[in-house]
């Protein structure tokens, strides 16, 4: 039994047999911080959430009464997410959030409780947007955003990229370009849109927010022309080539302002907070040979697709880290960094185990105004 409690790819249900309130106990290996244990409800949330209490240790006088191989789990946030290797009942998190006298509570929830949650439990990822942070916006804007209403400080000043920016420690954080329907047809077919989203891509964060509908954007480029076919591919393709660039469609000008000040806002936050954990593979076998609609491992194209997203986004890679996080060997791994690293968007520093891969276009920093 201890073999086992010390392995790092189960999923512990036990019993408590003198417990009545909480007369579960649950073991969640959690990658980097160790296993986390739970005193709970029930042995899985189906039709509500399930109320836990945070346990120091598996309790000796615990009966283990399952036993599951994991998948992954990893931390975002007050949340840390769990998938199970079985064809059903796989997904589940633990999420920290806070009851209406303030306390501290702890609640299993999985996709067939969350679907019949009750409306007055909310997502911990949904909390606390609405606080005091600064936003910067550049001189260039004629008529900027004012966010009226909200409890941010707005300060004018050239920004080197996007229109809207947070800035810590002298560097631009986290950008939101601003256009209008007709401004992204005309931008998009002259080129200046790519040029705008390859300066984007260099920001840790960074969003391009549309004043208007994707139709609305087909009926500022027509003109009397149907080139409804030809834009698409230009819009769709600006957006594969930019993938680290978010882009939204809000409907009016009015929306597009309220999903800005939030978008920077939970940038501000994912700066300032706990750094979420990387997905880590914990050693259980593929599942392409038993569940072919869960596989597990990505093939050579994704994963290195997923390193560079990651990496131009500040990740610091190694080797360990790439299997770890794309579930491969540390050969397969060693070869999609050194392909990277030939590719010329990442480069190296360190020797041996010491080794460590970066993007090698860092945050732009705002020192002074550059053209736009």
């Amino acid at each position: 039994m201890d073999e086992v409690r010390d392995s790092r790819t189960a999923f512990w249900i036990g019993r408590l047999p003198s417990a009545k309130r909480l007369p579960f106990v649950l073991r969640v290996p959690l990658p980097r911080e160790g296993p986390l244990f739970f005193a709970a409800a029930d042995s899985w949330p189906r039709g509500k959430d399930v109320f836990c209490r945070q346990l120091a240790a598996w309790p000796d006088v615990a009966e283990t009464v399952e036993e599951v191989p994991v998948e992954s789990c990893w931390r975002v946030g007050k949340a840390v997410h769990l998938t199970l290797r079985r064809a059903r009942a796989r997904r589940c998190l633990f999420a920290w959030t806070q009851s209406s006298t303030g306390r501290e509570v702890i609640f299993w929830r999985s996709q067939a409780s969350i679907r019949a949650a009750r409306p007055g439990l909310r997502m911990p990822q949904a909390r606390g947007l609405e606080r005091s942070f600064e936003i910067a916006v550049d001189v260039a804007e004629r008529f900027p955003w004012r966010f009226g209403g909200r409890a941010v400080t707005v300060v004018r000043r050239a920004l080197p990229v996007g229109d809207y920016a947070v800035i810590h420690e002298g560097r631009v954080v986290a950008a939101v370009e601003r256009k209008t329907a007709a401004d992204l047809a005309k931008g998009a077919m002259e080129g200046e849109l790519d040029l705008v989203l390859g300066e984007l891509g260099r920001v840790a964060h960074a969003a391009l927010v549309v004043e208007g509908r994707l139709s609305d954007v087909i009926k500022a480029a027509q003109h009397g022309k149907n080139r409804t076919g030809w834009l698409l591919n230009l819009l769709v393709s600006l957006q594969v080539g930019h993938r680290s660039v978010q882009w939204t469609f809000a409907e009016s000008p009015r929306l597009a302002e309220e999903w800005a000040y939030r978008w920077l806002s939970a940038a501000t936050h994912a700066r300032t907070g706990r750094r979420p954990e990387r997905v880590s593979n914990l050693g259980a076998m593929p599942l392409q040979a038993e569940l072919p609609y869960a596989p597990s491992v990505l093939d050579a194209p994704a994963r290195r697709a997923v390193v560079l997203r990651e990496a131009e986004a500040g990740t610091v890679w190694t080797s360990h880290d790439v299997s770890e996080r794309c579930g491969v060997t540390l050969a397969t791994a060693a070869s999609d960094l050194r392909r990277l690293v030939r590719d010329g968007v990442l480069r190296t520093q360190g020797h041996g185990r010491s080794r460590t891969y970066s993007a090698t276009t860092p945050p732009l920093t705002i020192e002074g105004p550059t053209s736009r």
